[in-house]
């Protein structure tokens, strides 16, 4: 990437464009990374734990990124149990590449900056 502070700033503003500004905080940037990294779905209980986020924090959380498709909520029975995961679809892993790139932008701001 160039050099140059004025062009950074420039590439990262147009790819800012490109993503949806309500998915980028970081407790929806961290989940649509677990989800990720993880074929089969992370239960509830797995988020919380992880994130160390309310209950309420994490329902609203992963109700938005539901609603917007980002990610799907599964029923499975284990042990005569019913529970939920939840897992990364499509839409939700283009999303995070996007916010994947504006994280390498600002990166290599910070990098030019510092020099």
């Amino acid at each position: 990437m160039n050099n140059d502070p004025n062009n950074i700033i420039k590439i990262l503003i147009e790819n800012s464009k490109k993503i949806n500004s309500k998915v980028f905080t970081l407790t929806r940037y961290l989940l649509l990374t677990l989800m990720s990294s993880n074929r089969d779905g992370l239960q509830y209980r797995e988020l919380k734990i992880v994130l160390n986020v309310s209950d309420g924090k994490l329902k609203s959380n992963l109700d938005y990124l539901e609603e917007l498709d980002y990610i799907k909520k599964i029923e499975i029975t284990l042990d005569q149990r019913k529970m939920h995961i939840y897992m990364i679809t499509a839409l939700g892993k283009n999303e995070l590449r996007k916010i994947i790139e504006i994280v390498e932008i600002v990166k290599d701001l910070e990098g030019v900056l510092n020099d």
